[in-house]
């Protein structure tokens, strides 16, 4: 529409549909309460939590125990006895090892796709709640990134990190009681070393959290350029601009590589570092426990063996939780970004004594309306106007000027900042939100066709209708022609957008689907810009029938399309400058008259 996209929205103050690739994320969210937010959407899909918690303590308790089996072994083998024995319950250990953790894997996958497919769907739904501004001020691109590799970087981590962080848990917490009972003096040690890696890993994801965060919103800008890109290639090789489009996609790609070079070094210098600090801890703990063997702390080689793999054991997992944690600064940060937007403000509810709209019948009042789509700039002021039911309203004038916002603010797609609207005598704001939307059957300039059949496309607005009220729509709006002539007649699919079809064609199958809706209020906001002389004339005398004991609005900048209306409102500058009938306006002599001169050729002077 145009009159909304010639305005800024805020925040921030940049075009309809640019506003997204400014998000700013220097300062990260806390990190506790996102998580806390993350696992209040898995409510009703934690089943099976408690076998992921038995499946992670018998993953523990096994790694617990093969230490111990494995220094029997020794044992065994340095003494001469049982070593078939031990060697075969070793294996065995091993074995259930195996199987445990496949039970594992297999859980988690299940319990996670199921979480992560409630938080798409949240996410979609909330999407959806969202009102038509919030659309305006971001990138479609950028929104997309958002539901698809955000919520793809939450379900990564719960996929693969939470049964892993269980297991880790419950190893940690067994191998420390066993390291105690065998040597007090080297666990010690040990824990000198996990607090050297836990240092470290605070440093480290104290940066990686900021820098992953500044990935992701670069990804998304990048997305956002390149829908962008792809939906206005036809503009793109109009104007020459190829190379520009490729060096702007280079400057974005090339910010994303920067940032995600920053993040993976910084993340990358995490795992070598503890691998350093554990492999030097290791090192400390063997040197001792080999003196203490000499000096008779020990009573085998086997105790020592045992003790060195659990020091093993023991760092290994805050290495993994390490690691995991790292992973996380990529999760927490898309999660942040979807909680961004679920935290939007959704279109304003229904009130709990909202009026149902049955059988509207059309009169509408426009009374001193203000409104503004930011507090810097008034696009409308003191709007005023009355429509009487059944009237056909033409709504002409400047590119600008505000025709557009007049149906935005009739359909609810904004509401007033002052004065009201009224249909029927009562304030459209006391209606309920779908039954006030049914009232209006709307053919907007930018076409939207959907990837589905001519049929089903037609019939978007009214599921239940026959074939033969389809075809009878489509032969009103002059559509009807062309589809018999695609290769599968109404049950063609379209692809994406109706790219196959001309935009006239598109136009006119819109139309239609307005036609068949049947709603008592027509709204036409520049219907038949796109297509031919011959066409437009077919759809005039379709509006002629279709408009007949229906409320219509009709916004053109062709004049000669709405001569024959009964109210002619010029909008220039936010305000009505004149009204009346075509013949009342040509003979007032004003802007109306010099601009339907101007189009019919009628005049050597231009109306800018």
């Amino acid at each position: 529409m145009s009159d909304r996209r010639t305005v800024t929205p805020p925040p921030p103050p940049q075009g309809p549909g640019r506003a997204g690739r400014g998000m700013p994320g220097a300062k990260p969210k806390d990190l506790r309460g996102t998580l806390q937010r993350l696992w209040a959407l898995t409510r009703g899909h934690r089943d099976g939590l408690g076998w992921m918690l038995l499946l992670s303590a018998l993953a523990s308790g096994v790694s617990i125990l093969s230490p111990y089996l494995t220094g029997n072994a020794v044992s065994a083998i340095s003494g001469g006895d049982a070593v078939t024995s031990a060697i075969m319950t070793l294996a065995g250990v091993y074995v259930a090892d195996w199987l445990i953790r496949f039970l594992q894997q297999f859980f988690m996958a299940s319990i996670g796709q199921n979480i992560i497919h409630h938080i798409r769907q949240a996410l979609f739904s909330r999407i959806r709640a969202l009102p038509l501004s919030f659309f305006d001020r971001h990138q479609h691109g950028e929104l997309m990134s958002r539901l698809t590799n955000d919520v793809d970087n939450i379900s990564t981590t719960i996929s693969n990190s939470l049964s892993m962080l269980l297991t880790y848990f419950f190893t940690i917490v067994g191998i420390l009681a066993a390291m105690l009972l065998l040597s007090p003096v080297l666990t010690l040690v040990a824990l000198v070393g996990v607090m050297l890696i836990f240092i470290l890993t605070r440093t480290v994801t104290r940066h990686t959290r900021r820098l992953f965060r500044a990935q992701q919103q670069a990804l998304g800008t990048l997305n956002g350029q390149i829908e962008e890109s792809i939906s206005g290639m036809n503009v793109v090789k109009s104007f020459c601009r190829e190379t520009e489009m490729e060096r702007e996609f280079e400057d974005k790609s090339d910010a994303l590589c920067r940032e995600a070079v920053r993040a993976l070094t910084w993340s990358g210098y995490l795992m070598p570092l503890m691998n350093v600090i554990n492999n030097l801890c290791y090192v400390a703990i063997a040197v001792i426990s080999s003196f203490l063997y000499l000096k008779g702390y020990f009573s085998s080689i086997g105790l020592i063996t045992s003790f060195l793999l659990y020091v093993r054991q023991f760092t290994r997992p805050f290495v993994e939780i390490a690691g995991i944690y790292n992973s996380f600064q990529t999760a927490v940060a898309g999660a942040e970004r979807v909680f961004e937007l679920m935290d939007e403000e959704t279109e304003p509810e229904d009130r709990e004594d909202a009026l149902p709209l049955e059988s509207p019948r059309g009169d509408i009042e426009f009374r001193h309306v203000n409104f503004g789509y930011t507090s810097e700039r008034q696009v409308l002021r003191d709007v005023s106007f009355t429509v009487p039911a059944g009237t056909k309203v033409a709504i002409v004038g400047p590119t600008g000027g505000g025709k557009t916002t007049v149906i935005n603010l009739l359909t609810r797609f904004y509401d007033v900042s002052g004065g009201s609207i009224l249909l029927d005598g009562h304030d459209i704001r006391d209606y309920r939100m779908a039954d006030l939307r049914d009232a209006f059957g709307v053919v907007l300039q930018d076409t939207a066709l959907f990837e589905a059949s001519v049929l089903e496309n037609i019939r978007y607005g009214h599921r239940e209708a026959a074939l033969d009220e389809v075809r009878r729509a489509a032969q009103i709006a002059g559509a009807d022609a062309f589809i018999e002539r695609l290769p599968a007649g109404y049950d063609t699919v379209l692809e994406q957008g109706g790219a196959e079809l001309s935009q006239g064609e598109r136009q006119l199958i819109t139309i239609a689907r307005a036609v068949l809706a049947g709603a008592p209020i027509l709204i036409l906001d520049e219907a038949t810009s796109s297509v031919d002389t011959m066409t437009e004339q077919k759809i005039r005398r379709a509006l002629l029938t279709l408009s007949r004991d229906r409320t219509s609005l009709i916004i053109a900048h062709r004049l000669s399309t709405v001569r024959d209306s009964d109210l002619i409102l010029l909008i220039e500058d936010g305000q009505i400058r004149e009204k009346g009938t075509h013949d009342e306006l040509m003979a007032l002599n004003g802007h109306y008259a010099l601009m339907f001169r101007t189009q019919m050729g009628m005049t050597d002077k231009f109306v800018s």
